[in-house]
């Protein structure tokens, strides 16, 4: 099971985050890049991203599962956002590390994320 914490992200200092150390939307700098945050501080925001009834529920239900556990050394989510950022950065840092030498990928250009159908290969 991947590790769960309090939902905090990672530290900007160690030049994931913007040139002046900001905190960006989504709680993490990787994230606010990912969704395309604003730098704020102490802000998240929704991620906009569409997932099927059933890994819904498969989520809810395991948060509230996890929750229920009475072990002090099980790391459970506090929350449904804790859990969620928690598995994004996890798979951040899983391609970062894989395509990417263990970097962050370079900021790109545009603001926000082109919505409509799938890019094709």
């Amino acid at each position: 099971m991947p590790k769960i914490s309090t939902g905090s992200g990672p530290d900007t200092a160690n030049g994931s985050g913007p040139a002046n150390g900001s905190p960006t939307t989504g709680g993490s700098a990787i994230l606010g890049k990912l969704i395309g945050g604003q730098q704020l501080t102490g802000k998240k925001e929704k991620v906009p991203a569409y997932v099927t009834a059933e890994t819904l529920n498969r989520l809810r239900n395991t948060v509230v599962a996890l929750q229920k556990f009475d072990d002090d050394e099980a790391e459970v989510p506090v929350s449904l956002s804790s859990y969620v950022e928690d598995a994004i950065l996890a798979a951040l840092d899983r391609d970062e590390r894989e395509y990417n030498e263990g970097r962050p990928f370079k900021q790109r250009r545009q603001r926000n994320l082109k919505s409509g159908p799938p890019v094709q290969r």
